[in-house]
C-alpha cells in the first residue's frame, strides 16, 4: 500500500459528513450532541453541538469504522460525460460571462493548456469533448473532476468550475472527498491516483488508461 494512503484516510475520518451512514456503523458511538453552559448572569442554558461532533476522526476506533465501511462503498453516480442543454439554456451559457467554455479556457491557460489539449487526456469521445468545450453541453460533474486531476488543477479552480456548472464539493460522498484530498495535496502521480480510488472504490471517472 501506498505510504500516503493513510494521510488519506486520516482525511477522509476528518472530513467525511455523511452521518447518517456513520452512526449506523457497528460499533460505532453516538457522542453527547446537546451541553449546557452558565451565562454571565448566572443563567444556565442548553445548545446543540455542530454536526461535526459525529465525524469519525472522534471516535476512538475509527480505524476499524473506517474498515467496515470501506467494505460497504459503491460509486453510484453516473458515467455520463455531459448534460444535453436546451436551446435558451446553450444562447444563455455561450453568451454568459460565467459560461463554463469561457471559463474553461481562462482556466486552462494558467495550465499552459488549450480545451483540445486538455480533452487529449480524457477519456471523451472527441466531438462530445468539442461539444462541451464549445458550450452546447454541460459536464458532468465526473468530468470536472476528471479534467481537474488531469490538468493537475488546484482546488480553488476546481471549485469555481463546479460553481459554474451548477456543482459544489459535498463532502457527503466518498468520491468528494477523496477527489478534494488529491486536489489539495497536489497528489497528480497516476498510479498514485489510481491507487487511491480504488481503496475508496472510486468509479466512472473519465481518466485515459495509464
Amino acid at each position: 500500500m501506498f505510504d500516503f494512503i493513510a494521510d488519506l484516510d486520516a482525511y477522509f475520518c476528518e472530513t467525511y459528513a455523511n452521518y447518517d451512514k456513520l452512526c449506523v456503523l457497528p460499533g460505532y458511538r453516538m457522542p453527547k450532541m446537546q451541553d449546557s453552559k452558565i451565562d454571565e448572569f448566572g443563567r444556565t442554558y442548553a445548545y446543540t453541538l455542530p454536526a461535526n461532533t459525529m465525524r469519525l476522526a472522534l471516535q476512538e476506533n475509527k480505524e476499524e469504522l473506517l474498515k467496515t465501511l470501506k467494505t460497504q462503498m459503491r460509486d453510484k453516480t453516473f458515467s455520463f460525460s455531459f448534460r444535453p442543454l436546451g436551446f435558451f439554456a446553450y444562447l444563455k451559457n455561450k453568451f454568459s460571462r460565467y459560461g463554463f467554455s469561457k471559463w474553461l479556457k481562462l482556466t486552462l491557460k494558467k495550465y499552459n493548456l488549450t480545451p483540445l489539449e486538455a480533452g487529449e487526456h480524457l477519456k471523451i469521445d472527441p466531438q462530445i469533448w468539442k461539444g462541451i468545450c464549445k458550450g452546447k453541453f454541460t459536464p458532468t460533474k465526473n468530468t470536472v473532476f476528471s479534467l481537474a486531476l488531469t490538468a493537475n488543477m488546484d482546488m480553488g479552480d476546481t471549485e469555481n468550475l463546479l460553481l459554474v456548472c451548477g456543482y459544489e464539493f459535498d463532502y457527503t460522498l466518498v468520491k468528494d472527498v477523496v477527489i478534494s484530498y488529491l486536489l489539495t495535496q497536489k497528489v497528480f502521480n497516476r498510479p498514485m491516483i489510481d491507487a487511491a480510488l480504488a481503496e475508496y472504490k472510486v468509479e466512472n471517472l473519465f481518466l485515459n488508461e495509464n
